[in-house]
């Protein structure tokens, strides 16, 4: 049986940030660039499409799957890349994991492309708790 070109990695971040705080980071054009490199449009309902924008240039897109507000956000960038993000109120902050999916990478290259989006995102939603 040949190995499973797909892999899988789950990333974790806690934050004083409020989970609304954290929704609005994943979901407001604004806010993407700031971790992300890019900004992320979409009407955020299961089906809209996704338009990553890099200085108002569409670059890539991708489709909405699930969302639940302030829970639970799923899509597919590229018909390659799924990523789920969720959220969880934990005392006074809120914890947030990143679920990736990823057709032909290594579990390296997930981590040394995601574990930098998730420290910047880290470091604005801090800035943004004050």
């Amino acid at each position: 049986m040949a190995d499973d070109p797909v892999r899988s990695a789950v990333f974790h971040l806690r934050t004083p940030a409020r989970a609304d705080t954290a929704w609005r980071a994943l979901t407001c054009p604004a806010r993407t660039p700031q971790y992300l490199g890019l900004a992320v449009h979409a009407a955020w309902q299961p089906g809209a499409q996704v338009e990553l924008r890099a200085a108002a240039r569409p670059v890539g897109f991708g489709e909405v799957l699930h969302v639940d507000p302030m829970r639970r956000l799923s899509l597919v960038l590229e018909d390659c890349t799924y990523l789920t993000w969720s959220l969880r109120s934990c005392g006074d902050g809120t914890v947030l994991r990143l679920q990736v999916e990823e057709d032909g990478s290594t579990e390296d290259e997930l981590e040394d492309a995601w574990l930098p989006v998730l420290e910047r995102l880290g470091d604005l939603l801090r800035s943004e708790a004050g």
